[in-house]
């Protein structure tokens, strides 16, 4: 069952759960344009993909994958690069767009009404951030069918 949250509600809830899950590893996954990184700001020891990953590409890696518009083929790549390349740590829950490797995924899922309003403040893309939503939430039922970790779901209400 979902939880709806506040911004507020959100950093408390995330703040229980990677309390209760202080020795495990924790993946926030969140599509683009949705607050991640304003909400990982507001908590200490979060880690944000992007600054994980960015300094560990080539030059035609980063072209690659900054094309627009966003396809499942630059999904896939992105995927690639960072199950070989990053790696999540106790205690340091990692902010991504991706499932990395894990014992507790936490999805934050946005409406399309609100995401729109998120891209159109922002100036990004509304469908590239449409298709990863679209991909990330593949990719977290696919793991749910799997087992072996422990999921928890927030809907984004600001």
């Amino acid at each position: 069952m979902p939880i709806k949250t506040s911004r507020q509600e959100t950093i408390n809830a995330l703040n229980a759960i990677f309390e209760k899950h202080k020795n495990e590893r924790v993946c926030v996954l969140a599509t683009t344009c949705c607050g991640k990184t304003t909400l990982l700001r507001q908590i200490p020891g979060c880690v944000d993909l992007d600054d994980e990953l960015w300094p560990q590409l080539t030059a035609e890696e980063a072209g690659y994958i900054s094309q627009k518009p966003w396809t499942k083929e630059i999904g896939d790549y992105i995927d690639k690069l960072v199950y070989e390349r990053i790696t999540i740590k106790s205690g340091h829950p990692l902010f991504s767009t991706i499932i990395v490797d894990c014992d507790v995924v936490v999805y934050l899922d946005i409406s399309d009404e609100l995401l729109a309003e998120h891209c159109e403040k922002r100036g990004n893309n509304f469908m590239d951030a449409k298709n990863v939503k679209e991909a990330l939430e593949q990719d977290w039922n696919s793991h749910r069918e799997e087992g072996g970790k422990t999921f928890y779901y927030l809907v984004l209400t600001e």
